[in-house]
């Protein structure tokens, strides 16, 4: 979806009359149209895809808040937040045909009702960044999502529960990428690019953008003969990732593959797709990455007895590949080291990682009882 695209659908409606700027508004946005074009803008500094997330998700809920609610930016409330949690929880059936965009009849805005979760709560993270940009830049009074309750998966879950695999999942998952090899549904090639793929996200610890955004010209040379991959992560931070002997290998190894030689220099990707597309071979989106990875998770579920063991494979999302690597490596890193190598910007997030320190505590405290 494009800038243009999104202010034609906001200035159908005549709200999107001109009207007199807040005296203390930053932006200068004269309505609802240049003020989201803003946005989005500033959006696009982070990642193309949290704009194409964000594109997405602030496009039907414009149209909703225009057709259904025939109010502006800033005469949204929180029972209209409330209102439209409702409204993708339980959409009706003209919201999932065509037609529901102007100008574009044959664009389908929703698939289907979002879930209760992690799909609602992502849903909320667009609404407040969106609210909080306006409040923040003086273009409304207040920031209506605030109050927004998350609803979701971590707190179904309990928030201190980490996705990430246990030891006995973990050590399937490796069985699982070497049953692929003689299994003949799934090609050679794909086994290779498969453990290619889950080797460069386990050992580096990288996230679905950090793995879909980047090539193999992102690998220099360091000071002492070595290699790193300089990644631009979550809030454009950029950090430098050592790559270790096994690692150069397997990448160098995957590249032969394609007829590449050596390990840097070129734009051959992290995360390949299976074909070439006019003789380049591209990268995978983060959609296609998720794609790949529950094919290969549906995969590992068929391979166990354990009914337990498959249902947890079945709904394990691809980042808890990046849980599990980190929680490795917080068995061997100070947590100031780790929370560096993960780009986190507070340990706060990194001691979630810690679970060896509970496991050194519970056996420390056995015998502690009156």
């Amino acid at each position: 979806m494009t800038l243009p695209a999104l202010s034609e659908l906001l200035h159908l409606s005549d709200l999107q009359s001109p009207s007199p700027a807040m005296d203390t508004d930053m932006t200068g946005a004269a309505n609802d149209s240049e003020i989201l074009t803003l946005f989005l803008n500033k959006s696009a500094a982070r990642s193309s895809e949290t704009l194409r997330r964000y594109e997405r998700e602030i496009l039907r809920f414009s149209a909703w808040l225009y057709q259904d609610m025939a109010v502006g930016y800033k005469e949204v409330r929180l029972k209209h937040l409330q209102m439209y949690v409702h409204h993708v929880q339980n959409l009706p059936d003209r919201w999932l045909k065509k037609g529901v965009l102007p100008g574009q009849p044959e664009r389908i805005l929703f698939k289907a009702s979002i879930k209760f979760g992690k799909s609602t709560d992502q849903v909320i993270d667009v609404l407040s960044s969106f609210f909080s940009f306006l409040e923040k830049n003086r273009y409304t009074h207040g920031n209506p999502a605030v109050s927004l309750i998350r609803s979701g998966e971590k707190l179904a879950r309990g928030t201190s529960t980490i996705r990430f695999f246990h030891e006995e999942e973990w050590q399937h998952l490796l069985n699982c990428l070497e049953l692929q090899k003689h299994n003949r549904q799934i090609s050679e090639s794909e086994s290779a690019r498969t453990r290619y793929i889950i080797t460069l996200g386990y050992s580096l610890g990288l996230r679905e953008s950090e793995l879909t955004g980047h090539s193999c010209n992102d690998i220099h040379p360091d000071a002492d003969g070595g290699y790193f991959l300089s990644v631009l992560g979550k809030g454009r931070k950029r950090r430098q990732l050592p790559l270790n002997h096994k690692l150069i290998e397997e990448i160098k190894t995957f590249r032969q593959r394609f007829h590449y030689e050596g390990l840097l220099g070129d734009d051959f990707p992290l995360a390949p797709r299976t074909r070439r597309i006019k003789g380049s071979l591209g990268s995978l989106s983060s959609r296609g990455l998720r794609f790949w990875w529950q094919k290969f998770m549906t995969f590992c579920a068929s391979q166990t007895d354990n009914s337990q063991q498959a249902a947890r494979f079945d709904v394990m999302p691809f980042h808890a590949l990046r849980h599990t690597a980190l929680t490795h490596l917080a068995q061997k890193m100070d947590i100031e080291d780790l929370a560096i190598y993960a780009g986190h910007d507070s340990i706060n997030t990194t001691s979630q990682y810690y679970h060896t320190e509970a496991k050194r505590l519970r056996k420390m405290t056995e015998t502690h009882y009156l």
